[in-house]
């Protein structure tokens, strides 16, 4: 600001103007300083001149709020008075020093103003003007950082009727703060509805003498407040944040809205489910919390692979993985494909394709405030074909007003494999393998006979011996550490959250293998004193350094014989146990160390960047300009490597050291501008939403094998390689996609809802002639318990709501290029001149086309005893066409195939169901209870001509998962072998026909869900979460997939209920040294019922008392303990019935305790 030289800045500007309001613009270019040590606003300046002074004056000041916002206390527009008959100069001047807002009124006002008595305590500048100038004969504005005091208007005795039925008034939160876009209606009165300005005011003009005003804004309860015009306004109106589950704010597509008004299908979860799980991944906390959605993880290890599906599988090829958006930033959808496949695999649930795990191992848990899934066309359409499949949005924590905050979250446990499976003892073991001898008609080995790996295991090693491998190699305990730390506040304008954590898990494996994580992230949330423009940025970034063995050796803890050699020596060095060959000084080991595998290791150091601002501009009451801008970055490096210890000692004169390596980088970018409006219309409001998308995204993996290292210490470092040769798999993509959309949204009365989408996309993945393709959806709900019919005739019913939504979408979840000719250099040797060649490795195709989806959904939602029951059902219906598949083509085309639009027709369908109860809430005692429940069915509706396809395994009318086996027929009475029905049903011992697979098996369960109940007391709760899944699998009580009696492999002890001599009548047949095992393993005989109901969650706290902890200075400390899939109900036969596979680590018993403090 400008200054007499001399002069002492200090509080406001006092100018002498009679009319200050008519005379805006002059007083502020004569504003000018009466002496006493009181700045001015500046002096007379040109206009043009003050034009760039008020903008950079706006830039300044917007600088400082990023500024010194930090200490919400020192440097926010908090005020603290404590005055007493004092004069209204004194506490405006008090005002200008905590604030920084100019006050401008004639100074003949001194004279009139009354002495003030007012205690503020941390009030906006909102509150303390209304307290200071409650008993004043003045009226005040504020406007751009300047109060300007006016003389009160004296009320004139006589009003016209017009004046007289002006109702006016201003609606403001518990805090004070005026609410802007509150829909005001005057009860009864269809046509006065109208929406409130950014300062919280809102007017209607010829309203009834009195009556009830309705006030309905997301996330608060719907208020009723009776008025008297004859009272004379302005009505102040103050709304209470909501207390029925049926008014939680829920995030859309570029929007809110609330379970009770919305007119799609959404599910959520919020941060108190998901910071009660010891979990790294958040998908894992959505687990049979959410109707409709199933999430699997593939193993127990650190950043291991997670498949979430919603609503089923659309598509027959790749694309079937939902949209994620994070604070408005769309992220990594797929598994990273990198080196490794330690960390399990869902590309396309082929496990010899390799994945480094989800991306969402990348985020932390702690800072998420909620997940909503967006399921249904309504919901989703908007997106258009990015969610195809569905979409989950994460919304991260963000500052509050008040107090500035700092909150550390500590806890640490341990993990152990929860459920091993019965294995033979060695007594069982070589039983096993006697009766394989003699029922194959062959000598049993003895001392004397030839030594190899064939008989090892009696011939060698002791027959005495007896050890449980699973306890030896997968019975390690896993470390669990997570520290978290945030500071937070800000007041009625800023808000603020810095965060920070730290998160390590070891396995089970024993060695220095480790998963650590740290991460921080900040936000801002600004609005200006108007409440006009809105600015929200955040940005969070983690860095990861998981270390694991390179391959993942649980299933060597099933098939080692019992009775094998101890693995390590005293001296901690692997054990071969080799012995003499004969006549010889050579030795042999007798068994492969199954700890040699984890000689190699496989080191992923990845960094996830994630920003996100949001700005907006309220141009005028209804019209609101806004912008969403987002990057996202996500790179790592890899190194697996194979030193010469893997390789049996006699082997590694032969045997050479690799390294692979791998680089992958995924940057993406976003700015979505938009526009809406709000216009009260008839009995309702009229919400109406147009934009634009812009994304990019660029794709770049790198891998090289290395070999001929000269120590296994530098097979970390490439440049000691003296071979290196580039890796399949390299890529080096660029993904755009622009999108055109709009919603308009219809609430009339708070009973009729109509919402209607419409995008247009863009996707690069296609050729020009079908690059862009139009999607949208309409939906509708009607409150029914708003009919007065309703409310009269049914009192238990609370909230009752029809309703329904149909939609397309579509789906481009393709390689990127695939429709062009796209080159590969040859790694072959061979090359021209020095020049090496270039192969075709696709086929142009310009007319490849979208998937599409049609989308049709029912709902009801009901509330009962005044919600305290809440139950919601859905039924829906998904249909996926044109799908993108690859044709086969002859071998003489130099191809392998061509990527078409298959006019094939994929149908899910299913119900959902969830009940919310508060079944106790009484003194000190609560108690809720929340379940879930959906059952569905994928079909395979039509495909033409599939016999002439390469879909042939696929049948019309089942399933698009489906695996075709050999039907079961039992075991041969009198040879002992398992027999098979053949395609013209005829038994048989060998099936040979591709037609005799005639038993269709899905892995698609046939229903699941939750049930969790949570208790409180005082102090105390507790939260008790089951989940539960209808499911056929394979099963392993036929064996390992290895014939029973075959050398060196044990099976489990449901084998030992076999076929022994001719007559028996059993279900596993005899023991044998052949592989006659295989087609049992590939039949019905090896699916049985693999349900389960598993204590997912179970969490206990407590929170110690105020006055307890007030001694420490402390304000909150709650100790807590947390356990993760403690204990599973089943009759699988394998680890776990989640994961389904004995090849990896189940996800692990996990139980930790920890303390929350709160500064």
């Amino acid at each position: 600001m400008c200054n007499h030289p001399g002069k002492v800045s200090s509080v406001f500007s006092i100018v002498d103007q009679p009319n200050i309001k008519t005379n805006q613009h002059k007083f502020m270019n004569n504003i000018h300083n009466e002496g006493r040590g009181v700045p001015t606003l500046g002096w007379p300046l040109p206009n043009q001149t003050l034009l760039k002074y008020l903008v950079a004056m706006k830039v300044f000041l917007l600088i400082i709020v990023f500024s010194l916002n930090v200490s919400a206390a020192a440097y926010s527009q908090q005020i603290n008075l404590n005055v007493k008959q004092a004069s209204l100069r004194k506490v405006m001047q008090s005002v200008f020093k905590q604030t920084g807002y100019a006050v401008a009124y004639p100074s003949s006002f001194l004279k009139k103003a009354k002495p003030v008595t007012v205690i503020l305590k941390q009030a906006t500048i909102d509150e303390a003007l209304r307290e200071i100038f409650k008993d004043q004969p003045f009226d005040y504005q504020v406007e751009d950082k300047v109060i300007t005091i006016e003389e009160k208007k004296e009320k004139r005795v006589a009003v016209s009727e017009q004046q007289r039925r002006e109702l006016a008034g201003v609606v403001t939160d518990v805090d004070g703060r005026p609410m802007i876009n509150v829909t005001v209606t005057v009860k009864g009165q269809g046509r006065l509805v109208t929406i409130t300005n950014e300062r919280g005011e809102f007017s209607f003009k010829n309203a009834p003498d009195n009556g009830v005003i309705v006030l309905s804004s997301i996330g608060y309860e719907t208020t009723q407040s009776p008025y008297d015009i004859s009272q004379r306004g302005p009505f102040k109106i103050l709304m209470k944040t909501l207390t029925s589950p049926l008014d939680e704010v829920q995030v859309i597509a570029y929007g809110t809205t609330s379970k009770r008004i919305s007119t799609g299908n959404i599910g959520s979860i919020k941060a108190a489910d998901i910071t009660k799980q010891p979990i790294s991944n958040p998908l894992v906390s959505m687990t049979g919390r959410i109707p409709g959605i199933s999430v699997i993880q593939s193993t127990g290890l650190p950043g291991s692979a997670v498949t979430v599906r919603i609503q089923g599988q659309n598509s027959i090829g790749k694309g079937n993985n939902p949209f994620y958006v994070v604070d408005g930033v769309p992220f990594i959808s797929e598994n990273l494909r990198t080196i490794s496949t330690v960390l399990g695999n869902t590309q396309g649930g082929d496990p010899s394709q390799p994945g480094s795990g989800n991306p969402f191992t990348y985020l932390n848990p702690a800072d998420i405030e909620s997940i909503e899934v967006l399921k249904d066309a309504d919901a989703t359409a908007i997106y258009g074909s990015r969610a195809a499949n569905g979409a989950v949005l994460i919304t991260t924590k963000r500052g509050k007003s008040g107090k500035t905050a700092v909150e550390v979250t500590m806890q640490s446990g341990t993990g152990k494999v929860g459920r091993y499976i019965d294995v033979l003892n060695t007594a069982q073991y070589l039983q096993m393998r006697k009766e394989a001898y003699l029922n194959d008609g062959q000598p049993y080995p003895d001392n004397n006979s030839f030594k190899d790996f064939s008989n090892y295991d009696i011939t060698v090693w002791d027959t005495t011996r007896s050890m449980n491998w699973q306890k030896e190699i997968l019975g390690g305990t896993a470390r669990y550490t997570d520290v978290q730390a945030s500071l937070s506040g800000g007041n009625a304008y800023t808000t603020f959250r810095f965060n920070a954590g730290y998160h390590k898990e070891t396995t089970v494996f024993g060695g220095n293998y480790a998963d650590t994580k740290g991460s921080i992230g900040m936000n801002i949330n600004h609005r200006s004193a108007n409440g006009k423009f809105k600015f929200l940025t955040s940005v969070s970034l983690l860095n990861d350094a998981n270390k694991l063995p390179r391959t993942d050796i649980t299933n060597s803890a099933l098939t080692l014989s019992p009775n094998a050699p101890t693995l390590r020596k005293s001296d901690g060095q692997l054990n071969w146990e080799r012995i003499l060959l004969p006549g010889s000084t050579d030795s042999v080991s007798t068994f492969f160390n199954p700890l040699a595998e984890m000689e190699g290791i496989n080191e992923i150091r990845s960094m996830n960047l994630i920003g996100s601002t949001n700005i907006s501009y309220s141009i005028f009451k209804g019209l609101t300009l806004r912008s969403n801008f987002g990057y996202t970055y996500l790179g790592s490096d890899e190194v697996q490597t194979l030193p010469l210890t893997v390789a049996l000692p006699e082997d590694r004169p032969y045997s050479q050291r690799y390294a692979q390596y791998g680089n992958s980088k995924i940057t993406s970018w976003i700015a979505e501008p938009q526009i809406e409006y709000q216009k009260p219309i008839g009995n309702g409001v009229l919400e109406v939403l147009v934009g634009t998308s812009f994304q990019e995204r660029h794709s770049k993996l790198q891998q090289l094998t290395g070999s001929g290292y000269t120590s296994d210490e530098v097979l970390r470092n490439y440049a000691a390689a003296t071979d290196l040769t580039p890796g399949f798999g390299v890529v080096d993509a660029t993904y755009k996609y622009n999108g055109v959309f709009a919603r308009v949204n219809y609430n009339w009365a708070q009973k009729y809802i109509l919402n209607i989408t419409a995008r247009r996309d863009g996707s690069s993945r296609f050729g020009r002639e079908n690059r862009f393709h139009n999607f949208g959806a309409i939906g509708g709900a009607w409150i029914f318990s708003s009919e007065d019919f309703i409310r009269e005739n049914f009192n238990a019913l609370s909230f009752g709501k029809f309703r329904a939504s149909y939609g397309t979408t579509g789906n481009d979840q393709i390689d990127d290029y695939t429709y062009l000719n796209v080159y590969n250099p040859s790694s072959s040797a061979n090359n021209y001149q020095g020049v090496s060649s270039l192969s075709v490795a696709g086929l142009y195709n310009p007319y490849l086309q979208w998937e599409l989806t049609k989308k049709l959904s029912l709902g009801i939602d009901l509330g009962f005893f005044k919600d305290r029951i809440i139950f919601t059902a859905n039924f829906y219906r998904n249909r996926s066409g044109n799908q993108l598949l690859n044709y086969a083509l002859p071998s003489i085309s130099g191809f392998t195939s061509l990527p078409l639009n298959f006019p094939a027709l994929v149908q899910n369908q299913g119900y959902e169901f969830s009940i919310n109860t508060r079944n106790i809430d009484k003194g000190n005692f609560s108690w809720s209870t929340n379940i879930s429940f959906t059952t569905s069915r994928n079909q395979l509706v039509s495909f033409p001509d599939i016999e002439s396809s390469s879909y042939t395994s696929l049948l019309v009318g089942k399933s698009i998962d489906i695996i075709r086996h050999y039907n079961y027929a039992g075991v041969n009475p009198q040879t002992g072998l398992y027999q098979f029905y053949a395609a013209d049903k005829s038994v048989v011992a060998t099936p040979t026909s591709p037609r005799d697979n005639n038993f269709i098996y899905t892995g698609m369960p046939k229903f699941f869900g939750g049930i969790e109940n949570s208790f409180s007391y005082k102090q105390i709760r507790l939260d008790i979460f089951f989940e539960f899944k209808k499911q056929l699998a394979r099963n392993y009580d036929v064996g390992f997939g290895f014939s029973n009696g075959n050398a060196n492999f044990n099976a489990p002890t449901s084998v030992l209920e076999r076929w022994r001599q001719p007559g028996d009548i059993s279900t596993i047949q005899k023991f044998s040294t052949n592989e006659i095992f295989f087609n049992a393993i590939t039949s019905d005989r090896s699916y049985s019922d693999a349900s389960y109901l598993k204590l997912r969650n179970v969490s206990l706290s407590y929170m110690l008392p105020a006055a307890l902890i007030k001694k420490a200075h402390l304000d909150m400390v709650r100790i807590f303990a947390s356990g993760q899939n403690l204990y599973t109900f089943t009759k699988y036969k394998g680890f776990d019935p989640e994961n389904l596979t004995i090849s990896s680590v189940p996800p692990l018993r996990l139980v930790t305790f920890g303390v929350q403090l709160g500064l």
